[in-house]
């Protein structure tokens, strides 16, 4: 039986003084974008799988347990494939309730499944309306789907608005 990895063993992430500079890129192809200030990086690696796989979503919340931030989430789950397939993300759906996001806001955050790889994704301190969150600790979830009900949730600690290093190498 061959296993195939979604979000597989490389998740890093890294909060970058002020003075740095970083690109994004997903895939390692498509535009670049630069990004200057305080920021997360988020990458991994990714390999897409068969059927009832391939779904992932990454997103913030604060101290409360409150999404203040959907960085990115796939576009079969977000536009309505929540309601018939219940294992996609399920734990983003039920905190980000995509049934009620306005059309601006689901185009924003999602995308098609990218190709295998390493996606990289930027998180610039802003809340879903664009606006800056005060200083505080955050959470970064990353949550994918591998097969139906087979999923894997990733989480770490973000301590936003300090001059230190995030809590990943």
């Amino acid at each position: 039986m061959k296993t195939v990895i979604f979000i597989a063993v490389l998740l890093s992430a890294c909060i970058l003084r002020p003075e740095h500079n970083a690109y994004r890129t997903e895939d390692g192809k498509g535009a670049k974008e630069r990004v200057e200030g305080e920021h997360l990086e988020i990458s991994f690696r990714f390999r897409r799988g068969g059927i009832a796989s391939s779904q992932y979503a990454i997103w913030i919340e604060d101290e409360s347990g409150k999404v203040v931030r959907t960085v990115y989430a796939t576009s079969f789950t977000v536009k309505g494939g929540y309601a018939y397939r219940k294992e996609a993300i399920p734990t983003w759906v039920h905190k980000a309730n995509p049934a009620k996001m306005s059309p601006n806001r689901i185009d924003a955050i999602t995308g098609v499944t990218p190709r295998d790889g390493t996606l990289n994704y930027i998180w610039d301190g802003k809340s879903d309306d664009g606006k800056p969150v005060p200083k505080g600790t955050y959470t970064l979830f990353v949550e994918g789907t591998l097969y139906w009900k087979s999923r894997i949730v990733y989480s770490g600690k973000v301590n936003w608005g300090s001059q230190e290093r995030g809590p990943f190498p």
